[in-house]
Order: structure tokens, then sequence, then C-alpha cells
């Protein structure tokens, strides 16, 4: 029961990864509180956190791409909680697929208010409503494209590596508040915003990611209770001293306590940076 009485904000926590991330929480004895635009999905969400637990979850029907809707959300919080004890930003979407020249520029903007600023915005206007009695733990969700190109996905990879920046820059404006940020990278799991990709075909998604996404809805695709695993690990106590870092769920040994240790200790490891005769593997 590592999150025994907490409450925990998950956006896009109804379905796919966010959807097995609140159920670990709720597991773990943490009340969720689900956000997502989907009212259907949060009520299905709703019903499965309730069977498998006896504690009081929530859901709120909010768009984290408009700021008026974050507020709304704060306000609800603040008057029936107070305050929270940990935010996950989950919610986020592929947007436009092809060519940059060649795709709708307001749904690539559309991308970037959703992945990136949605993400901003919980963290802003959340500031002030996290509990100052424990760690304070906020988790992004990096993916495609913040450590590597991702051609034809430009919208969505160039949120997701912004986002990782700005795990970055608040994990250490906000160190003497008592927060702790981190970013989750978790791996291809088959969820469906990989329908997409077949919709749009080869020639847009291009023939290599195109033929690796069916072959990874084929043949098995990372679990999404890595990511969960990971979250649950980031909000817990356990990492107390783990900020600002962007860690693979998948493929990062985080649960060794080397790797653990490394994380705590070393401002470059597992951080965005450009590498020139340099090695993050200690000796």
């Amino acid at each position: 029961m590592k999150l025994k009485n907490k409450i925990i904000i998950v956006t896009g926590g109804s379905v796919g990864i966010g959807l097995e991330i609140s159920k670990k929480i709720a597991l773990e004895g943490g009340s969720v509180i689900m956000c997502a635009r989907n009212e259907n999905n949060l009520i299905t969400a709703l019903d499965e956190l309730n069977k498998i637990s006896n504690n009081k979850h929530y859901y709120f029907i909010t768009d984290v791409s408009k700021l008026d809707d974050v507020q709304l959300l704060a306000n609800w919080i603040k008057d029936k909680f107070g305050y929270i004890h940990g935010l996950v930003n989950c919610a986020g979407i592929y947007g436009p697929i092809g060519k940059t020249p060649l795709v709708d520029m307001k749904k690539f903007a559309d991308t970037l208010n959703i992945n990136l600023m949605g993400t901003i915005y919980m963290c802003s206007v959340f500031f002030d409503l996290f509990s100052p009695y424990y760690k304070r733990k906020i988790i992004n969700f990096a993916g495609g494209g913040a450590a590597s190109s991702f051609p034809n996905y430009s919208a969505y990879a160039t949120s997701k590596i912004a986002l990782v920046r700005f795990t970055e820059n608040l994990a250490i404006e906000l160190k003497d508040n008592n927060f702790e940020v981190n970013c989750i990278a978790p791996g291809f799991v088959a969820t469906r915003i990989h329908e997409q990709t077949l919709n749009a075909g080869s020639n847009l998604a291009g023939e290599s990611f195109y033929d690796n996404t069916k072959n990874q809805l084929k043949n098995g695709a990372v679990s999404p209770e890595k990511a969960a695993e990971l979250t649950l690990f980031l909000l817990s106590d356990d990492s107390n001293g783990i900020t600002g870092k962007f860690i693979s769920a998948p493929w990062d040994n985080w649960k060794d306590e080397n790797f653990q240790l490394l994380l705590k200790t070393d401002k470059d490891f597992a951080t965005i940076r450009r590498i020139d005769n340099k090695t993050f593997f200690k000796k």
C-alpha cells in the first residue's frame, strides 16, 4: 500500500497506459482522479477501479489543452479535497502523420497544445494544490521521438522532446519547493493510438515504422504494466531523491539499486544531452 490515502491525478487516465496507471494507484491504496475528454470512457474506467479497490475514486471531464478546463478541475479539487499528493500527465495524441510541410498545421498545433501545453498547464495550475507534508511528485510521459528522430510524426515527437526538457527545467525550478519531477518513456505499448498509423498507411507513416507497428501489434508489444510499475515507484517514497530524470520503463534497469543511485547522484545520467566523446556508464 505504497500510496495509502494519497490523492493522485491521472490525465488521460481512462484508457490505455493511463488506465493501467490508475489501476496500479488504486491497488496501492491511493484515490485516483481521472481526467479525460470522453465521459463514456471515464465512466467505464471508474467502474473498473471501483471493482478492484474500496477507496473512493473520481473523474472529471477535462480538455487539458484548455487552460480554463484545467482551472475548473483545480477549483473542484480544491473545494472537495483541498490538496493532492501526486500528478501523472499521461494525456496525449499522435497528431497528424506525414511530412511536416504537407500536414494540417492546425492539427500540428493541436497536438502541441494537448501533449505539451496540457502538461504545462497542469503543472502550473496545480503547483499550489500539493500537500506540504509529503514529497510532491509529478510524472510526465514522453514517447516516440524524445530520444531519437521520429520522421512523419513531427508534431508528436516535437511535443515529447519538449516535455523532457520541460521536466528537467521544472525539477530544478521547484527543487526548493519539495517537488520531484520525472519523465517516463513507456516504449511501444499496444494501445488504440496505433490504429492511426495503420489507417495512414506506409506512404504517410513511412514504410519502416508502418511495418514495425504491424509486427509489434501482431507479435507482442511492451506491456503497459511496465510503465505503471515505474509510475508507482516514482510516486512513492521509494524514489525520494530522484528528480529531473528521463527513464525508459522497458529498457532501463530502474529497479536495480546501483541504477537508482546513479539517478540520485549523477546530474547528467538519464537526461537529454548532446554526447561528444562522453559515456554515461560508470566503470
